[in-house]
């Protein structure tokens, strides 16, 4: 018996270390992914941080939560849902376009924040630099009376709210 108990040891002590080094191996390749998809991330916000990122393509992403923020001047509510945005800033004109759903409290607010008065400016609503995209129904908008504004260094801005969809459409442009 004695010399099966050395045996029993060694096979012993290879399958735990083999098991065991499996176990850190499997352990560590999730801290390497973790890392790099931290990396990636921190990377992307770097980006962000030199030229805005908008998403036209894909709703709610982090960086049109972002865009909405910096517009409205304050973050999402819980009814704000399909967040999408578009930037046109080649040249010396910029454009922006947002589409979402929300209650009416959140149009207000956007209003107010904004200080949109009821009406379209000069006769120009934009719709000639409107860009084309699957969540901006240009037939729907142009049904819609807007809340608008003219600013500084002939900046137009419109929102548009449809209640039956709750909807809003924002449109701001500069010439």
């Amino acid at each position: 018996m004695l010399n099966f108990k050395p045996a029993y040891i060694l096979t012993s002590t290879f399958f735990l270390t083999l098991f065991s080094c499996d176990r850190i191996k499997k352990e560590s390749r999730k801290v390497i992914d973790k890392t790099k998809q931290t990396v990636a991330e921190k990377k992307s916000d770097l980006r962000d941080k030199i030229i805005a990122h908008y998403d036209p393509y894909h709703p709610d992403t982090k960086f049109n939560k972002k865009r909405f923020s910096e517009f409205f001047m304050f973050d999402p509510t819980p009814d704000v849902k399909n967040i999408y945005c578009y930037a046109d800033e080649m040249g010396i004109d910029h454009d922006y376009q947002f589409s979402f759903n929300c209650d009416t409290l959140t149009v207000n607010k956007i209003i107010s924040n904004l200080n949109l008065k009821k009406g379209i400016i000069d006769g120009n609503n934009g719709s000639g630099l409107w860009h084309n995209f699957s969540w901006w129904d240009s037939s729907e908008i142009e049904k819609l009376i807007p809340f608008s504004r003219k600013g500084a260094h002939e900046t137009h801005q419109y929102l548009w709210y449809d209640t039956s969809g709750q909807k809003a459409y924002y449109f701001l442009f500069d010439m």
